[in-house]
């Protein structure tokens, strides 16, 4: 196998199906693929059925969700970035791909501290609150609309990734 990329994206299939149709394209080309997701999430159901094994790190979205939780916030997160961090000392990739999700928040954050490359990729016109933080830090930023991130030299256009299976039905 060839480079070991970490793919990040979870909660819904708007960020889960887009990271399936990169992260087969990844494969095909030779690269060793592996997916960091939640274990209660939409991804723990689809991602394995798609041949990719998944890493499980705990972690919740932060909106509207009560003092209580907001109170227990930077515990779970702080539960989330250990998990993350044994997943990246095991498994070792080489780049850290960010489709959007909760999920996506402790590794990126840790692919930026630990000098691994971290790209990210918006599927929406406009960004969720994960990839608008993680673009701070990101090598690339990848963007399906134009100005998703504004007006930002760093943001590149390039659509949004479609599985084969979709793009055989045109």
């Amino acid at each position: 196998m060839g480079v070991c990329v970490m793919v990040m994206a979870g909660g819904t299939g708007g960020h889960v199906f887009p990271a399936l149709a990169v992260a087969c394209e990844l494969r095909a080309r030779g690269m060793e693929v592996f997916w960091l997701g939640n274990p209660d999430g939409f991804e723990a159901r689809v991602v394995p059925q798609h041949g990719f094994s998944m890493e499980a790190v705990t972690i919740r979205g932060l909106r509207g969700n009560g003092v209580l939780r907001w109170l227990a916030a930077p515990f779970r997160i702080s539960i989330a970035l250990f998990q993350t961090l044994l997943v990246l000392r095991r498994r070792r990739p080489r780049i850290v791909l960010g489709m959007g999700g909760f999920v996506s928040g402790p590794g990126g954050i840790l692919a930026s501290v630990l000098g691994i490359p971290l790209v990210i990729h918006e599927q929406n016109a406009v960004p969720g609150m994960t990839n608008r933080w993680l673009a701070r830090w990101a090598d690339r930023v990848t963007e399906a609309f134009p100005g998703s991130f504004g007006v930002s030299r760093r943001a590149r256009l390039i659509g949004n990734p479609v599985r084969p299976e979709i793009t055989g039905l045109a």
